[in-house]
């Protein structure tokens, strides 16, 4: 039986180390990826390094769906998936990769006539990766990210909230923190951006599945978009 509220204080333990565990696995990663920099010499920014972090990110969602099945005893999905037509789907693409189009350039140019915007060059070096690891990240991206932050995320804090609009903050804000390590201001707030919409649609319409593709396809699009020749 699906958790719909949490009427005791197991139920509400249960749930709330899950979500801290995710944060705490997620800071995790970051460390073992410092770890391996240091023993084998890896550049960060590199092919390989790019490789292992999103292996690792296919680990953090093995940790948490054992976790929710076993412990919670629950599905990952505490909202069941709703099924829509073809134009559903075909209206929710155009539509969402048109607004973060347009919140992308909104704010690149809001960073920048305030004088707060900076780029990593380091990010640039991704266009030099192959097709094959440029696929491998964005669908890392869009099947981990979503099912972790919208599809795990979002239905577990509406636990704790009354309002709709908290969990979508929450999750949207706890997006933009997880890019910090891309170094700049925009890499928070673009993040923070997407989250947001992907939040709302979620909420709204309890399809993880549109959420997946746009994700792929917004970081497939950005990642072919880098120059190929790096800086």
């Amino acid at each position: 039986m699906l958790i719909t509220s949490l009427k005791s204080n197991t139920q509400r333990a249960l749930v709330t180390r899950g979500l801290i565990l995710t944060m705490l696995l997620f800071f995790a990663i970051a460390q073992i990826n410092h770890v391996i920099i240091s023993v084998t010499g890896m550049k960060e920014w590199s092919a390989g390094m790019f490789a292992i972090s999103r292996c690792l990110y296919w680990l953090w969602l093995g940790c948490i769906y054992l976790y929710v099945t076993r412990l919670e005893k629950q599905p990952l999905l505490l909202w069941p998936e709703k099924n829509y037509g073809v134009g559903f789907y075909l209206a929710s693409v155009f539509g969402i990769i048109l607004t973060l189009g347009i919140g992308n350039i909104a704010i690149t140019y809001a960073l920048f006539f305030a004088g707060l915007y900076k780029t990593n060059e380091a990010v640039l070096g991704l266009g030099q990766f192959s097709l094959l690891l440029k696929i491998f990240i964005s669908l890392t991206a869009g099947i981990v990210e979503e099912l972790v932050m919208r599809g795990y995320l979002m239905p577990r804090l509406q636990l704790f909230f009354k309002k709709w609009y908290w969990p979508v903050i929450v999750s949207s804000v706890l997006f933009g923190i997880a890019h910090a390590r891309w170094g700049t201001l925009a890499n928070v707030l673009v993040p923070m951006f997407i989250g947001f919409i992907f939040a709302c649609h979620y909420q709204k319409y309890r399809n993880i599945r549109v959420l997946i593709f746009c994700h792929f396809a917004w970081d497939m699009i950005s990642l072919m978009m880098l120059p190929h020749g790096g800086k």
